[in-house]
């Protein structure tokens, strides 16, 4: 993909100067000294690891304090530990995807917000010769 030309966009924009930086920053190609970008953690495996663990802690404590059998404390902790987990991934997917989202539409918006200024600035500078 070539990387469009932000600079021009941005003495006329109402784009944030920062963000078009960042989209820059995206088309350019990394030159060799430096460092490839971090590797993005996906939020449904963050989601069903601090759930699950946390369930399963939780059922851990409560069978400590009820004084319960080790076999039985384990076995429901194990089993709370796979259930929140499949809940953790499937809410951290969808958590995801409402992100991926809301980002994308926004600047979708604010690339159809420059286009249209673009565009009347333009056209009033044609009226005007």
């Amino acid at each position: 993909m070539s990387s469009p030309d932000f600079g021009k966009w941005e003495s006329s924009s109402q784009i944030d100067p920062l963000i078009l930086r960042l989209l820059e920053k995206k088309y350019e190609k990394p030159s060799p000294a430096q460092k490839p970008p971090a590797k993005t953690r996906q939020l449904g495996l963050l989601y069903a690891a601090y759930i699950g663990i946390s369930a399963m802690v939780i059922v851990i404590l409560l069978g400590v304090l009820r004084g319960t059998d080790v076999d039985a404390i384990l076995v429901t902790a194990c089993r709370s530990l796979l259930i929140f987990c499949g809940i953790g991934f499937v809410t951290g997917k969808i958590a995801e995807m409402c992100v991926h989202e809301s980002a994308k539409s926004m600047i979708q918006d604010m690339l159809r917000r420059t286009a249209e200024h673009q565009a009347a600035t333009s056209g009033d500078s044609s009226e005007e010769e």
